[in-house]
């Protein structure tokens, strides 16, 4: 059975965090809640989202909110 439903994951500061993931506005809302937590204890954080078909993202933190690149 061929499945073409895009997988994603989640990277921390280069490390993997979540993977396997199916829903991106789920995703989305993960990392702002991730984010905020890492904010919270001082640590800004650099994110990385990933799709198995092709799909990729980058962001950080800034001013309370996520800024996602390009």
């Amino acid at each position: 059975m061929n499945d073409s439903k895009q997988k994603y994951s989640i990277y921390r500061d280069n490390d993997l965090i979540a993977s396997d993931l199916l829903s991106l506005p789920s995703i989305m809302k993960f990392v702002r809640k991730d984010a905020l937590k890492e904010h919270s204890q001082g640590r800004p954080a650099f994110y990385m989202i990933t799709g198995s078909l092709g799909f990729k993202r980058a962001g950080s933190h800034l001013k309370g909110r996520m800024v996602w690149d390009g």
